[in-house]
């Protein structure tokens, strides 16, 4: 101990023999280092780097340990500094000889599981971009979905012009069951949900969305061909069944696929999916007639099934369910070289061993289960009553009653475009700065589009009293008095639109996707399908309530109350959010 060493290139590398330290126990790298011979370096034996003689046996210090790279710092020949590597060679696994910087090989340090090779950028690129291909074949599911839910808007302007079916019949809707087109789809969505959430957790969520084709199918021939209001209705409960099968199958196989590092992201891709279904729909609505768009929905699903045929199976439910193989072979081409693909799937069967195997009441019982319930319900009933959902549907609706010179038509379009680039917008923010942040950003702006939409709307109501009042005393009635009012309605015709597309975009980077997507994350995946899947049948019937509502609350409340009212519960959102909701943001999903 003690003894100085003088050292030649020849009798002592300043190297980290990789076998000898990968094989200490305990050892764990926290970065990739790469020594280089130097001639004439004097180290001592307290020092990190490790001596050999020319018997070949490692030198230990004076109390008879191997030091370890975490017990001082590298020495670098000569002036004793932490030695930093100078170019992106590092050292590769070989014969248990100590690899000399030239020679150009690379090392993935792993701390006790072996060396795997670095991927390259480029190769990451490729491997993300075929993460991201298969979220975007899985999510044309999405994009069937938001035919279904969008239908109402041109169907029930269409049908406020023309009266006629297929076959040119007359066929009329009381307001009554112009709004059950949109809302009694959440009465289809219970057992969609349910029956769905079993089948992806028995045959598999591929399977399972496949099968989508035979219930979209039904829905859309039996509306194409309705000649009364009761076929619509019907026709509309298995959209239901349609919307809730597809929420619980798809999103779940879509929460499996990404990598931890960019799931934030890739989950808004079935939100893109339905912003492009939203401008579809209305924009059809120009073009085609309510049954016509009908054929359009049912090719969008036909597609949808054909693209699945190609894709593989969720490795998460396959390694669940014993097929680790299969699983780890699908893992090694999503996660790369680098990654350590039997980790992740004992991982994933450590995390769901118990709860595979528990009866689902006793799941239920689970504290921390019941409070993830609790949280994503809450933020259902606020992405519903703060009026996300009921413009979805209403859209033309609405801006008819706001009285906007552009069409009800082209205006929704507008509406729908910049909603779908907010949801670009938060493929980049919800990763970046997290699932909270982006929400309590989003409900702050949507809160105030909403209170200044209440306030247009009551003098708007005002104004047009006013002028009601007039005209019933002709002699208080003047030209002046109409002119007024009518230059008035024009000067100000554009706060609805600006309202609403910004409302949209903003939802759209947080009220609208988080929700959905923390209905994903928060459960583990032996029930996770389940789970998400009570969670939609208690959020159809939060989402089937917001939408039957609508009408009768804007009779109790007039129009700028029923405004105030979403304000009032996208206030409640924001300190909900900041006082209970967890953070995901780069955690893996169990």
């Amino acid at each position: 101990a003690g003894k100085r060493v003088a050292a030649s290139a020849s009798s002592v590398k300043l190297g980290l023999p990789w076998r000898s330290i990968l094989g200490s126990p305990g050892y764990t790298a926290r970065k990739q280092v790469m020594m280089e011979p130097g001639d004439g370096a004097v180290v001592e034996p307290g020092d990190l780097a490790v001596v050999e003689p020319g018997d070949g046996e490692v030198m230990e210090p004076s109390d008879g340990e191997v030091m370890k790279p975490s017990d001082g710092e590298v020495m670098e020949p000569g002036d004793g500094e932490v030695m930093e590597p100078s170019d992106r060679e590092m050292m590769e696994p070989g014969d248990g000889e100590v690899m000399e910087s030239g020679d150009g090989a690379t090392l993935a340090l792993t701390g006790g599981e072996g060396a795997r090779p670095l991927e390259h950028s480029g190769d990451r690129r490729r491997r993300l971009g075929m993460q991201v291909m298969m979220t975007l074949g899985a999510s044309l599911g999405h994009l069937a979905l938001a035919v279904v839910a969008s239908w109402p808007n041109p169907a029930v302007l269409d049908l406020h012009l023309h009266n006629t079916t297929i076959y040119n019949t007359p066929l009329v809707l009381t307001t009554w069951q112009t709004d059950m087109l949109g809302s009694i789809v959440s009465v289809g969505n219970m057992p969609g949900t349910w029956l769905w959430g079993w089948l992806a957790v028995t045959i598999g969520r591929k399977k399972a969305m496949m099968l989508l084709l035979l219930p979209y199918t039904l829905a859309w021939l039996l509306l194409a061909l309705a000649v009364n209001p009761v076929m619509m209705l019907a026709a509309r409960v298995v959209h239901g069944i349609c919307v809730g099968a597809t929420f619980v199958s798809a999103s779940t196989y879509i929460i499996e696929l990404p990598d931890t590092a960019i799931r934030g992201a890739v989950a808004t891709v079935p939100n893109f999916a339905l912003s492009l279904g939203y401008i579809l729909t209305t924009s059809l609505g120009l073009l085609l007639r309510w049954y016509e768009i009908a054929f359009v929905g049912l090719a969008i699903i036909v597609s949808h099934t054909t693209v699945m045929v190609f894709l593989p199976e969720s490795p998460s439910f396959l390694a669940i369910n014993g097929q680790k193989r299969k699983a780890k072979k699908i893992l090694r081409k999503l996660r790369g070289p680098s990654a350590n693909v039997d980790e992740e799937v004992q991982n994933l069967c450590d995390e769901n061993k118990d709860k595979a195997n528990d009866p689902f009441i006793k799941v239920l019982q689970d504290p921390y289960i019941l409070k993830s319930l609790g949280i994503v319900l809450t933020l259902f009933f606020v992405q519903n009553f703060c009026g996300l959902m009921v413009f979805y549907v209403n859209m033309t609706r609405i801006f008819l009653e706001a009285g906007s010179t552009l069409s009800e038509h082209v205006a929704s379009i507008l509406v729908f475009i910049v909603q779908a680039a907010g949801t670009v917008l938060a493929c980049i923010y919800l990763d970046r700065f997290g699932r909270r942040v982006c929400l309590v950003s989003s409900l702050v702006v949507m809160t105030l589009c909403l209170l200044v939409m209440g306030v247009y709307h009551h003098y708007k109501d005002a104004a047009e009293i006013s002028v009601f009042s007039a005209t019933r005393n002709t002699t208080s009635l003047t030209e002046d008095t109409i002119e007024n009012w009518s230059t008035t309605k024009m000067a100000f015709s554009w706060v609805p639109l600006a309202c609403l597309m910004l409302y949209m975009f903003t939802s759209s980077c947080g009220a609208g996707p988080v929700p959905a997507l923390l209905n994903a994350e928060y459960f583990p995946t032996a029930v996770r399908a389940q789970l998400s899947g009570l969670c939609m049948v208690l959020g159809s019937v939060i989402n089937f309530a917001a939408l039957q509502l609508f009408t009768p609350m804007q009779v109790t409340l007039t129009i700028a109350g029923l405004y105030w009212f979403y304000a009032g519960v996208s206030v409640f959102g924001i300190v909900f959010t900041l006082t209970c909701v967890r953070e995901t943001k780069g955690r893996a999903v169990a």
